[in-house]
């Protein structure tokens, strides 16, 4: 807020006072985000030369909603940038940048699903409950964070 005019800066309301969050943190969340949305690609093998036969790949709606959520983190703090994010757009964007990492956390853990050789879980089963629990554990955690 303005306090020689008593105008809020960003929004152009009078008597309104927004919390700003600096725009390093909307930086930074561009910044994370292209290098999740590289990561991304290369693990779907978007990359790969046009006829090299691989694992197929994943679902379409998938990937769709992959691509949704990195657009809409992406526009979404250029977006705060400009119009002068308050801690609710600093806070959707952090649940945006999120949910785009999980991909690449369940990649690097061990898999859920059943072998279809054994039909047997894998061993590691555990190690992945408590990484997801505890990877939302954080994001809680910087949440209460972001909007204190």
């Amino acid at each position: 807020m303005d306090p020689s005019q008593g105008v809020c800066r960003w929004s152009g309301r009078r008597g309104v006072s927004v919390e700003e969050v600096p725009i390093q943190y909307f930086q930074s969340v561009v910044a994370i985000e292209l290098g999740v949305a590289g990561a991304l690609l290369f693990q779907i093998r978007f990359f790969r030369p046009r006829g090299e036969e691989a694992e197929p790949l994943p679902d379409a709606r998938l990937r769709l909603a992959l691509a949704v959520v990195l657009g809409a983190t992406l526009f979404g703090s250029l977006g705060a940038m400009l119009h002068g994010g308050d801690k609710t757009a600093a806070a959707a964007l952090l649940i945006g940048l999120a949910v785009s990492l999980v991909p690449i956390l369940l990649r690097a853990l061990p898999p859920l699903g059943r072998d279809p050789r054994t039909n047997r879980r894998e061993p590691g089963i555990a190690v992945t409950i408590a990484g997801v629990g505890l990877y939302v554990l954080l994001v809680t955690g910087a949440l209460i964070v972001v909007e204190s």
